[in-house]
């Protein structure tokens, strides 16, 4: 399965351990962790599947981390699925 985003939204940082993404879309502000900022902000234009998420994410992480980063991005895909911010293919 991949995902895509469904559109080009705008993000803030505040410094904090949240961003507020701005869907431009739908017209929506949405507060996200961190890591679901990082996450959206892998996909662009293209379509994404866990692995090419988890291939892209994986250079910065230590190599323990990588089986955490497996674990979590299908719960973060899911929830910004039920934002409307992400469409599944």
């Amino acid at each position: 399965m991949r995902w895509r985003n469904n559109s080009v939204g705008r993000y803030y940082e505040s410094n904090e351990s949240t961003v507020v993404y701005f869907d431009s879309r739908s017209g929506d502000t949405h507060l996200l962790s961190d890591f679901a900022a990082h996450v959206m902000r892998q996909f662009g234009d293209q379509l994404l599947t866990i692995e090419d998420l988890v291939n892209q994410m994986s250079p910065s992480l230590e190599s323990a981390d990588i089986s955490d980063l497996k674990d979590a991005i299908p719960d973060i895909l899911e929830e910004l699925v039920a934002l409307d911010i992400l469409q599944r293919e």
